[in-house]
């Protein structure tokens, strides 16, 4: 076990320090929840984006789409390219 948190009245917790620093979590971060078949609660932490990051994404397709309408074969990972625009 990593860490254990208390769940307060209005079923609010914190997010362990040695959860956040492990996972690399800062405040751009939102949480999916989902119960597995075990009926265990399954959290995924997703990066919340800016207008800035989604702006330059976009820009950044406007030149594979370029690159594309030349003939050429042309292959993305969204997540790794909004990374790479983060200022």
């Amino acid at each position: 076990m990593l860490a254990v948190t208390n769940v307060f009245g209005k079923n609010q917790t914190t997010i362990p320090k040695e959860v956040r620093q492990k996972l690399g979590l800062d405040g751009n971060f939102i949480i999916e929840w989902n119960i597995n078949e075990n009926n265990e609660a399954v959290l995924k932490f997703k990066r919340k984006y800016s207008k800035k990051d989604c702006d330059s994404f976009f820009n950044n397709l406007d030149k594979i789409s370029k690159e594309m309408d030349q003939g050429k074969k042309v292959e993305i990972e969204v997540e790794e390219v909004l990374r790479e625009n983060q200022v």
